[in-house]
């Protein structure tokens, strides 16, 4: 498994740390655009859990988004992107390999978040979502940071403060939507810019973390036991 991105070691927990913090800071960031520019307004807190008192029912929210979070980047991210990149290096360039990799696996994670779309422009906000993921995933060779990323931020989007849309969660900031879809819809343009932002933050941490960016050698690399 820790060659396709799960080594599980002190650096891999402190890498999804680190995409946790970024997911939840741009979603804050989403929140406090959409109050301020009055696309949104605040109608209290902890609601929404049904029957359940509110911490049972957040828990289990948190973990079936995250088992579905993890589950899409393994998929998507680890054995997509690292078996189309291995398998095309005998015949392509690294770079064209990987590029072509990326590009595929990120068109097949639109594809899979269509349902969600009404036009066809709102393809682009998960065309951008699909890149950044992916991107950090080929730069360290690790899924961590795109697993605490895509965690994160479907769980802070809905559940804490109160953005979602399709994903209906208790919430601990209880929000009602009233701006324009265009811009702080699902797929709008203030979810569109704070997903650039985001992706931005994570390759700024890469870099400074590791010094460089270029591709990782274990995102084309069979290895085994």
């Amino acid at each position: 498994m820790s060659g396709f991105g799960l080594s599980f070691d002190r650096d891999w927990w402190r890498s999804f740390v680190v995409g946790g913090l970024v997911a939840t800071a741009i979603n804050g960031g989403a929140l406090v655009v959409a109050l301020g520019a009055d696309w949104a307004t605040f109608g209290g807190v902890m609601r929404g859990s049904g029957d359940l008192p509110f911490l049972p029912a957040m828990g289990i929210v948190f973990g079936y988004i995250a088992f579905a979070a993890a589950w899409e980047e393994f998929v998507l991210r680890g054995v997509m992107v690292k078996n189309l990149a291995e398998g095309s290096t005998g015949y392509v360039p690294k770079w064209v390999a990987v590029g072509l990799a990326v590009a595929l696996s990120t068109l097949v994670f639109a594809f899979l978040h269509g349902g969600k779309v009404t036009h066809l422009s709102q393809y682009g906000y998960y065309l951008i979502a699909g890149l950044v993921l992916s991107g950090v995933y080929v730069l360290t060779g690790e899924l961590a940071l795109s697993i605490g990323f895509h965690v994160f931020y479907n769980f802070t989007q809905s559940a804490i403060f109160g953005l979602g849309h399709s994903q209906k969660t208790p919430e601990l900031l209880a929000i009602d939507i009233t701006g324009p879809s265009r811009w702080i819809g699902e797929e709008g343009l203030v979810f569109v810019c704070f997903a650039v932002l985001g992706g931005l933050l994570l390759v700024a941490y890469i870099h400074r973390r590791d010094g460089t960016l270029e591709l990782n050698d274990r995102v084309i690399n069979y290895t085994g036991r």
